[in-house]
């Protein structure tokens, strides 16, 4: 894996040989009121990936972010789905409702994502899927 930002409240990571990015929030992402560096990070690391990728994103410690942000999120939701992302892996505590957090910043924009409760599940998953079974393939 090669790191691309590792700020307080977040890292991104490429794992080149599975056009995969990784995504981890940290506690600080709760008290962010600004991330100067958040939609530079993303469009660098989607600049390190081709068409048809994955995301792992590991959402296991944020329950909840300042509703300013949630336009920023949404951007780099944006810059993701044009660069053509195949699929995104959420990763949640059970219990702790994160999912709602990440709910609220995905848009109209319609982004592939699934749900898992360990990160060892999200990454088999993604692993698992073959060009033929991602989304938006051909069937040919």
């Amino acid at each position: 894996m090669r790191l691309i930002a590792f700020r307080p409240e977040y890292q991104l990571t490429v794992e080149d040989e599975k056009n995969r990015l990784f995504y981890q929030n940290f506690g600080q992402m709760q008290q962010a009121t600004n991330l100067p560096n958040y939609r530079e990070d993303w469009a660098a690391a989607l600049l390190q990936v081709r068409p048809g990728f994955s995301i792992l994103s590991d959402m296991q410690v944020v329950n909840q972010v300042n509703q300013d942000l949630l336009a920023e999120f949404q951007a780099v939701e944006q810059l993701i789905v044009q660069r053509g992302v195949s699929m995104v892996a959420e990763v949640h505590v059970p219990g702790l409702p994160t999912r709602r957090c990440t709910d609220e910043i995905t848009t109209s924009q319609a982004m592939p994502v699934r749900q898992f409760l360990n990160i060892w599940e999200a990454e088999q998953f993604l692993d698992d899927l073959t060009p033929e079974l991602a989304p938006g393939a051909s069937g040919l």
